[in-house]
């Protein structure tokens, strides 16, 4: 495995290849520069007054900047010397420099003036302005990446829609036509005006890409691969995902979740209505987002981790969305929360469970229904979802690269997203029960299989995946957003084709200034995974009672939607005869019967618990029968209705989030413990004395605020202020929330979890306090953070440097 950061070697002055800087003497020089025949060449390319270093030579080349110790202080992931890699490759790959020596150790007229890197037989030059930018790899074309992808045996890929016809894909869904809506999100990282919240990195109007878009996709031949592109709607912010309705979509864009409508057949929306609105706005990686058909006729969607307090225009409510994700009925515009939160994708199997996940988590699976809870409001619950699986590790095949946030993150679960059952039977038993999950930092498709035996639901890797992925590409830019089932059986893999996929707002700004945030901009791939010899199968919906009967989970869906939308009661009688079919065609066929009147809910209801433990409380509660026959026997063992804990009492200090004497503590710790070296062994015993209680480090702490691998990169004064100062500014998620009860005690903590009938405080420690509602008199989310301020009265200056360097892993 390619090291991290390069090997350093530190020369005697006898074996020197290069003069050092008298005053740079003494740090160690990376590897390459320090051989006989580098060429390497010291000059100062960012006008810091320190000497940074360029190599190339018939081997190889290098960019590195020299990081003094002031500034190896402000970032945890350099060290002091020339740490920061800015380019390293073999001779003669796409990002390599003009040869200075020849493989004889022969000079070749390069030289550095005029704020350039002149080579003097080529006549040209390269401006240190792009010395100084990261090239990373080359991205590849449309048909290198098909070639880079590896599958199973037995699969194959096709390529059905890439650039100019997609640019930025996401999400994508089919009508009823089997057209192929796309959302592109052409503004990441950032909107024209964004930037991040301490204002270091952002952009402007950049580029006529940089807005969001939908577009219709269609196959005019019928060959299988899109030949035909509409812009349907453009100048979006940020759009997330869509679902058909009637003769238009649903959109979710920040801030809203509106109607949009092509009346006049020109594949351009005319008609367009906001249906709800007030969803938070915030990093592009956490907004609203979905949609999932529900076996119910509602559409679910996904939290994003933003939150919001939400409008229902149709209805006049207003709810707090908190921490939960939601859904809403598109014929009356009604409103309802759900078990959350999902940060990317919510989505269910073909008997009605729901799973969700976050960029670190496998998935979740959501086994207490919201609706059974409000209907019984003294069941006390302090989850409502159970881990899938905990294993994190991952096998990536493509070369491995410095990751701009997270250096230490190989091999490893970082930007989990889409975790979506396969919904057909075309793959045989290698489908069978089947979840994919989309990993685009690490360039692949993980395949995990289900297990419908336990309490919850559970899952692993699956076996035929032991040590390999399912979907892994070669291609460092392939970053897949969503893997569904099509119409046609097939998996379609949606490719953002993106070259920086981090967030600046968790890049170091030094980093982010130098790379190339919008690189792919104009590019995107969406792909075809089948068996090898699949047959070509039908992708429209003109029956939909002969569609109810397909093994293929879209068009069920599809025939299920089309039906309601109709409110077509005269097929009431041809989906009775299904209710003998599979169970997968049982179910959605019962439901769709219930809706349009030719069932009770409690006949629905005794039809399908008959497929326990597939269906369970989700898909029962589901039918609007909501007694305690809703949990089968395997889950019953999860409802436990004990009482909550009582706490003391408990008083709140009153802080504002402009404290200039919490200031005076941050700038007195950030200049005294920058004069000091830190060490990672006393860091680690600092952390566990005073950090632990609410973070994690690997597998020390407990998760309450952050874990701190994922602020590692933050500049030091910043993790500093967190320290000293924690309220000056605070996530919403990791806010404070304050329950006043009844009986005038107060609760303080982070909100966990919501459901109708309790809520659950997560406290210091990770010990987690269940609350009724009946028992609240007032609750409210705090402009403060939970971590707590005065911590200068247990941490010295040298424990902060000492636990910093603990952090940074130094």
């Amino acid at each position: 495995m390619r090291p991290i950061l390069p090997i350093l070697l530190i020369l005697s002055l006898s074996l020197q290849a290069i003069e050092v800087p008298e005053k740079l003497r003494g740090h160690p020089l990376p590897e390459m520069a320090g051989k006989p025949d580098s060429g390497a060449r010291f000059v100062d390319l960012n006008g810091d007054g320190h000497e940074d270093i360029v190599v190339s030579n018939p081997r190889e080349y290098g960019v590195f900047l020299f990081v003094p110790k002031e500034r190896a202080k402000k970032n945890l992931q350099w060290d002091e010397g020339w740490s920061q890699v800015l380019r390293e490759g073999k001779a003669g790959d796409a990002n390599s420099l003009p040869l200075m020596v020849d493989a004889n150790g022969r000079d070749q007229g390069v030289i550095f003036k005029d704020h350039a890197m002149w080579i003097e037989a080529a006549k040209k030059k390269i401006a240190f302005s792009e010395l100084l930018k990261v090239p990373g790899p080359a991205p590849k074309s449309p048909q290198e990446s098909l070639k880079a992808l590896k599958l199973k045996a037995g699969y194959e890929a096709m390529l059905v829609a890439h650039e100019p016809l997609v640019q930025d894909p996401v999400f994508i869904d089919w009508d009823a036509k089997g057209r192929m809506w796309v959302v592109e999100m052409g503004d990441y990282p950032f909107a024209p005006g964004e930037k991040t919240n301490d204002g270091r990195v952002g952009q402007d109007k950049v580029s006529e890409l940089q807005a969001g878009r939908v577009k219709i996709l269609e196959d005019t031949n019928g060959d299988g691969v899109y030949d035909k592109s509409s812009l349907f709607l453009d100048g979006l912010k940020h759009p997330t995902g869509l679902a058909p309705w009637k003769n238009g979509v649903f959109v979710a864009n920040i801030p809203d979740i509106f109607y949009a409508e092509d009346t006049d057949g020109d594949g351009k929306c005319d008609k367009r209505e906001t249906w709800f609105t007030g969803f938070t706005a915030g990093n592009p990686q956490h907004l609203v987002n979905g949609f999932c058909w529900g076996l119910d006729g509602w559409f679910y969607g996904a939290n994003g981790d933003s939150g919001g307090n939400i409008t229902c225009v149709k209805t006049g409510k207003k709810i707090a969305l908190g921490t939960n994700d939601f859904r809403f009925d598109p014929r009356t515009g009604e409103f309802a929360l759900e078990g959350g939160r999902s940060q990317y994708g919510k989505w269910r199997d073909d008997f009605g469970n729901w799973f969700g996940n976050n960029n670190s988590t496998i998935g979740w699976h959501y086994w207490l229904p919201f609706r059974y809870l409000e209907r019984h409001p003294e069941v006390v619950a302090k989850s409502v979802r159970g881990n899938l699986n905990d294993e994190k590790r991952v096998f990536p095949a493509s070369p491995p690269v410095r990751r701009f946030n997270w250096a230490s993150a190989v091999n490893t679960l970082t930007s989990g997203c889409s975790p979506m059952p396969f919904r057909d039977t075309s793959f045989g038993a290698d489908g069978e029960n089947v979840m994919f999950i989309c990993e685009p930092a690490n360039n692949l498709v993980h395949r995990e299989v289900l297990h419908y035996e336990g309490a919850s639901i559970t899952s692993e890797r699956h076996p035929g995946d032991a040590e390999s992925e399912f979907i892994a590409s070669e291609d460092n830019w392939f970053r897949p957003s969503m893997a569904r089932t099509g119409p046609d059986g097939a998996l379609y893999v949606v490719d953002m084709y993106r070259f920086v996929l981090e967030h600046p707002e968790w890049i170091p700004a030094d980093i982010a200034k130098g790379l190339d945030l919008r690189g792919g901009e104009d590019k995107g791939r969406i792909y075809r995974i089948a068996k090898a010899g699949l047959p070509k199968s039908e992708t429209t919906v003109s029956n939909p009672i002969k569609a109810m009967a397909s093994s293929n989970g879209w068009k069920r869906d599809t025939a299920q939607r089309l039906l309601i939308e109709r409110h077509d009661t005269s097929a009431v009688p041809e989906l009775k005869k299904l209710l003998g079919a599979s169970p997968a065609v049982r179910i959605q066929a019962a439901f769709t019967t219930m809706q349009l009147g030719g069932m009770t809910p409690e006949e629905a209801f005794t039809t399908i618990k008959q497929m326990a433990p597939q269906v369970r409380a989700a898909a029962l509660t589901a039918t609007g029968v909501l007694t305690d026959d809703v949990f089968i026997d395997l889950e019953k063992p999860l409802l436990k209705q004990t009482p909550p804990k009582a706490l003391p009492s408990a008083t709140m200090p009153v802080i504002t989030n402009n404290n200039p004497n919490r200031q005076k503590v941050v700038a007195q710790y950030v200049a005294e413990s920058g004069k000091l070296d830190g060490d990672a062994k006393r860091g680690s015993a600092v952390f566990q004395k005073v950090c632990m209680i609410c973070h994690k480090m690997g597998d020390l702490g407990v998760e309450v605020g952050p874990d701190l691998k994922t602020v590692a990169t933050k500049p030091r004064e910043q993790l500093i202020e967190a320290i000293f100062d924690p309220n000056r500014a605070v996530e919403q998620r990791n806010a404070a929330t304050q329950v006043t009860k009844k009986d005038k005690t107060l609760v303080v903590g982070q909100l966990a979890a919501e459901t109708p009938g309790n809520i659950t405080i997560r406290m210091p420690g990770g010990a987690e306090v269940v609350v009724l509602r009946t028992d609240i008199q007032e609750m409210k989310t705090l402009t403060t953070s939970i971590m707590p301020e005065g911590l200068e009265s247990v941490l010295t200056a040298q424990d902060v440097a000492d636990v910093l360097a603990f952090v940074g892993g130094k």
